[in-house]
């Protein structure tokens, strides 16, 4: 064997599982929580001005939605998110909506257009979507009244039409029953 095959054969075996283990605890930081975990705590401005910290609302069920004002399935889901702030609303349950546009006045011009009937706060550097280990837009997490993540939702919530689907009722209805 040549001392260049020789070398790269060594590089190899002291190169590739350096990687692969470099890369798998890449892969498990880059998640987020999982159910059972607590729910990572931000604090994330409002529309109009003040600022908003998920672990104020402990005690409630929170159903929050990171989404952003360019993404085609969240602006589909926007009519089942309303539906349920008006069903669980009244009953505790607390519909946050967190927007990753870098432009407020998108957002706040998309809120006023659909009428958003639930509160919305700002991600502009994606730093929640980070905490959050979002792999992009729309994702949901239902959040029970310890703070604890107990589901998670990729992609835009299962619904009828624009009525929400029996398992993200059912999962909500769990939680306001414990």
């Amino acid at each position: 064997m040549s001392w260049k095959r020789a070398a790269s054969t060594v590089a190899l075996l002291v190169l590739v599982p350096g990687v692969a283990l470099f890369g798998a605890a890449g892969c498990k930081t880059s998640r987020g929580p999982r159910p059972g975990d607590l729910a990572p705590d931000f604090v994330a401005p409002r529309l109009d001005g003040g600022v908003q910290k998920l672990s104020n609302f402990r005690g409630s069920v929170v159903l929050l939605n990171l989404w952003a004002t360019w993404c085609p399935p969240c602006i589909a889901e926007m009519p089942v998110l309303n539906r349920l702030a008006e069903k669980y609303g009244p009953r505790g349950v607390v519909v946050l909506g967190v927007a990753g546009d870098d432009d407020p006045q998108a957002v706040r011009r998309f809120v006023e257009e659909r009428e958003v009937k639930f509160d919305i706060l700002l991600d502009p550097g994606g730093a929640v979507g980070t905490q959050y280990g979002i792999t992009g837009y729309p994702e949901t997490f239902l959040v029970d009244r310890e703070g604890r993540l107990r589901e998670k939702f990729i992609g835009p919530l299962p619904a009828i039409g624009e009525d929400p689907a029996p398992e993200i009722t059912g999962a909500l209805e769990a939680l306001i029953g414990e």
